[in-house]
């Protein structure tokens, strides 16, 4: 580990603790043990149906150059966040881990070279007009939200789509980068010629029923995320509507974006809960406890799956299979 990434944990950690002292640390310890640990499992199992949905978006934008199993892409993207979650001091490392184990099924590396970076891209596209959705239900007032309100928050995905249509080409250009930059990370992931990335990468982003399926797919599991903030923040006795909840979670996924430079966002995640939940009436040592949880969460969830991709490439190289 280099040693700029160690100074910036250790002040990252830093900043953890600053967020639960602010809380309270009693406050906060209380409010996390009353989810317990059922309500931890709980939490795990309600997270499976987005990873199964992120998994089904990448198959079907995978759809347009090859033919695999969508069960293949939702144990790549398994294997993907866990990584990331796991082990978040490696920022590309779930991106690379999610390549091999695509590649690994049988997909050829062009095509999961231009899926994985189209499903990046159609992911955050998703996450756009959520982000935003809670941002419009927040100004306009989400004490007494009505069908019309909520019907606006959806026009930001309709021109979501307009722009990419729009900007098709540009977007294309970005793609074909991001995929030689990925094989230079994995140089056994060929990409073959420019030629032939460039006609995958035109097949991958057609804007198609499969595309629009995967956009709306990575849609849906980032509101499942709202789901599991009103569930977490029940279980520890806060009172929150399904629109608050909606509320936190979308902002905090907007928020999110800008801590990726951070190891695990310690402190930054933390931090931006108390902001988001302070928004809609939610204390700070409940909201640092949320975000506790979510860590605690994603261990529970990655975990497995770190686990059992190591088994499997443990058995590959006790077999003599190379490594690529």
């Amino acid at each position: 580990m280099s040693r700029w990434k160690v100074l910036a944990f250790i002040f990252s950690a830093a900043g953890l603790l600053a967020a639960i002292a602010y809380a309270g640390f009693d406050a906060v310890g209380h409010a996390a043990e009353r989810v317990g640990f059922s309500g931890l499992a709980l939490l795990a199992l309600l997270h499976l149906p987005a990873v199964v949905l992120m998994g089904y978006a990448w198959s079907r934008i995978g759809s347009a150059v090859s033919d695999g199993s969508p069960w293949r892409y939702v144990w790549a993207r398994y294997v993907r966040e866990s990584t990331a979650e796991v082990l978040p001091l490696s920022q590309l490392g779930g991106i690379v881990a999610g390549a091999r184990v695509l590649a690994l099924s049988g997909i050829d590396t062009v095509s999961v070279a231009g899926s994985l970076l189209a499903d990046l891209i159609i992911e955050q596209a998703a996450k756009l007009p959520y982000v935003l959705a809670g941002a419009i239900l927040l100004v306009t007032g989400w004490r007494n939200t009505s069908p019309a309100i909520l019907a606006y928050a959806l026009l930001p995905a309709l021109a979501l789509m307009i722009a990419l249509l729009l900007w098709r080409r540009p977007l294309l250009s970005l793609l074909e980068r991001g995929a030689r930059g990925l094989a230079r990370r994995m140089p056994n992931l060929r990409i073959g010629s420019p030629e032939e990335l460039r006609l995958t990468l035109d097949r991958l982003f057609a804007m198609n029923w499969p595309t629009v399926t995967a956009f709306f797919a990575h849609a849906a599991a980032w509101v499942l995320g709202a789901v599991e903030t009103w569930v977490a923040l029940h279980l520890m006795g806060i009172e929150v509507s399904a629109t608050q909840a909606f509320i936190v979670d979308s902002l905090y996924c907007g928020l999110r974006t800008f801590g990726f430079a951070v190891p695990a966002a310690l402190g930054v995640q933390e931090a931006f809960y108390i902001l988001v939940c302070a928004l809609v009436g939610v204390p700070a040592a409940p909201a640092v406890a949320l975000s506790l949880v979510r860590r605690v969460r994603e261990f529970l969830v990655g975990t497995p799956g770190l686990g059992l991709w190591q088994l499997l490439e443990g058995r590959r190289a006790l077999a003599g299979v190379p490594r690529d």
